[in-house]
């Protein structure tokens, strides 16, 4: 079993927004249920990863990290 890091469940949701698609904050928050100050302030580290958003995201929250819901061998 794989375990993510804090920094490693930023990455993934980083990876939700692509400029160049015009994947702003704004829109990947409202698909995974937050609003955008909140996902604004959790990526400029004024607010911490919940367990609410890590599991948006695909992660299951441990006391110290996280693991991927479904094993990474599995996901698409």
């Amino acid at each position: 079993m794989r375990y993510y890091t804090k920094g490693e469940v930023l990455k993934a949701l980083r990876e939700r927004m692509d400029g160049k698609r015009g994947t702003t904050q704004k829109a990947v928050a409202e698909r995974l249920g937050f609003s955008a100050q909140f996902i604004n302030d959790v990526l400029g580290g004024r607010r911490d990863v919940t367990d609410a958003l890590a599991s948006s995201l695909g992660f299951h929250k441990l006391p110290d990290r996280w693991v991927r819901k479904v094993p990474q061998e599995i996901e698409a």
